[in-house]
Formats: C-alpha cells, sequence, structure tokens
C-alpha cells in the first residue's frame, strides 16, 4: 500500500530512510512497505541523498524483474499514456481558469481602487471650495 505517495519526504522520514538502509541494512522492498511509498520512490530518494549512486547497487533491488515488469504491460502503456495526457488537459484547463479568474479579479481591483481614488480627489476638491 502506498498512501503516502507524493507526499513530501519529511525530516524524521528522511532519518528513517538512511537508519533503515544503512544501518539495518534493509531491502528497498522492506522499506518501502514501511514507508508506505513505492520501490521506485525510495530509489529515487537513496539515490538523491547520495546512499545509493545507481539503482543497480541498490539491496533487494532486482534490475531484471523490474525491467521485465516494464515491458510486460504493453499494450497497457497506452492506455497509461492517454490517462496522463487526460489528466494533462484537465490541468492545464484549471490552470488556464486560475490565471483567467486571476486576471479579472486583477481589473475590478483596479477599478474599485481608481474608483476611490477618484471619489477621494473630488471630495478634496469640494472641501477646498468650502473653506
Amino acid at each position: 500500500m502506498t498512501t503516502r505517495s507524493g507526499n513530501r519526504w519529511t525530516i524524521n522520514e528522511l532519518l528513517s530512510l538512511q537508519r533503515e538502509y544503512e544501518l539495518l541494512e534493509w531491502s528497498v522492498q522492506q522499506i518501502a512497505e514501511r514507508h508506505q511509498r513505492t520501490v521506485e520512490a525510495i530509489l529515487f530518494k537513496l539515490e538523491a541523498e547520495g546512499f545509493i549512486s545507481s539503482w543497480n547497487e541498490a539491496r533487494g533491488f532486482d534490475s531484471q524483474l523490474y525491467q521485465n515488469t516494464w515491458s510486460s504491460v504493453g499494450t497497457d502503456e497506452n492506455v497509461v499514456n492517454d490517462d496522463i495526457v487526460s489528466e494533462t488537459d484537465k490541468l492545464t484547463e484549471r490552470v488556464w481558469n486560475l490565471e483567467t479568474s486571476l486576471s479579472e479579479i486583477g481589473s475590478l481591483v483596479k477599478q474599485m481602487f481608481d474608483g476611490m481614488v477618484a471619489k477621494n480627489t473630488s471630495s478634496k476638491k469640494t472641501a477646498t471650495r468650502t473653506r
């Protein structure tokens, strides 16, 4: 189960990762299970933190099994790619909508500010004339 997938790594989690890999000599599968992350996420983090220089040297990682798993995906890969494109399109549309909304809000704020300045200026002129 990878319930922490996509979450930022905390300092405590990084310290645990180092302890589990270097001191306890756990395999990447054991660490992934403990941290509720994918094996790939553990491998990326081990490499990023400098605990390993490549995935092939990671304790418990079978590169041949990993390659076979991904090569057996075959036609399912097109479905995954279509899902990624669809999600990207949705995200692009949401960003566009946010940018448009922010632009409209900016215009409204400018109009309100200009109106307040104009009203304030005319009030000062009226006050000066009545003195």
